[in-house]
Parts: C-alpha cells; structure tokens; sequence
C-alpha cells in the first residue's frame, strides 16, 4: 500500500498553506480571481508569464495567482475550451455546424475551421473567465474571512489561556493599587 497522501488531504494541505499566508482577506480573493482569470484566458503557453508579471507589478502573492493559472491544465483544458466556445457561440448567436470528414483532411479545411470558431472561443473563454473570477472572488474572501477570524479567536484565546496559567500578574491590577499591599 503506498504512503502518499490522499488527494483530498493533499489539497487540504495546500488550502491550510495558502490560508496561512499573510495576506488580507479582500487581497487574497482578488489574486485568486485574477488566477481565474488569467487561467480561463485564451493565452495558452502565456498563463504562467501573465502570472508571474502580475504578482510582480501589482505584489500579489504568487501561490494564489498560480493556482487560479492552473485551472486549465492539461486535464482540464479540454473541456473548458470546448464549452467556453460553445458559450462564446450562443452569445454571438452564431451557428457552426461543421464534421469531420476525415478523407478529405488537410490544412486548409482545418484553417477555415479555427478561424470560423476563433472568435467564440475568444469571447467564450473571456465572458466565462469574468463570471467565473466574481464567483471566486466571494468564495475566497467569505472563506478567508472566516479562516482569519477564526485563526484571531484561536490566537487570542490562546494567549490569555496561557497568561491565566503562567500565574503572573500586573502589578497595577484594580485590586490592589500600587502601594497598597
């Protein structure tokens, strides 16, 4: 049996990693809908340089921004592109029906047929990148806040239970006035 971490535990971590960050609540939901973004976009081979420029010009954390980046991965671009151009097809109102035929292949019916879908995939990708980087944006920043606010909780009541139990106390304490003793 192997000893790797299951998946479910290995993105826990990662989520613990990126919540322990120090970065406020309303900064890490805006890098992540930017990785979103910037994910969704139709720049394949550019995701990752977008990334990075951003977190350098705008000093966004780099984690968050990668792993919003990374939404389209080879697993998962084939299914994003497809729907975002078929999105971008219904809002363009266009109908492109075209098959294959596989004898009669060659580059300049593949050309034609890029260049009939590349402008829905172009708005598709865009419009669903928009959409889907708001939805990000309020999920990490409720999450965050609820993290953060309760790490400051934890953080607090861990202090005074330590205070309480190091029996030290103020000298200047209400009941027992300086002097008086």
């Amino acid at each position: 049996m192997s000893s790797r971490p299951k998946l479910k535990d290995r993105l826990r971590e990662q989520l613990r990693l990126m919540m322990s960050l120090d970065v406020a609540p309303r900064k890490m939901a805006l890098t992540c809908a930017l990785g979103v973004l910037i994910g969704m976009s139709p720049y394949v081979g550019f995701h990752t340089y977008l990334a990075i420029a951003c977190s350098t010009l705008f000093r966004m954390p780099i984690y968050p921004l990668m792993a919003g980046a990374y939404i389209t991965n080879p697993f998962t671009i084939p299914f994003i592109y497809a729907l975002t151009t078929k999105l971008g097809m219904w809002l363009l109102d266009m109908d492109i029906a075209f098959g294959i035929d596989w004898s009669n292949l060659n580059l300049k019916v593949f050309l034609n047929t890029g260049k009939a879908l590349l402008i829905p995939f172009i708005v598709g990708t865009h419009v669903a990148g928009a959409i889907l980087s708001v939805f990000t944006y309020i999920i990490v920043y409720y999450i965050m806040k609820r993290y953060k606010g309760r790490s400051v909780v934890n953080a607090a009541a861990g202090a005074a239970k330590q205070e309480a139990g190091s029996g030290v106390t103020d000298e200047h304490d209400n009941n027992n006035p300086p002097g008086k003793g």
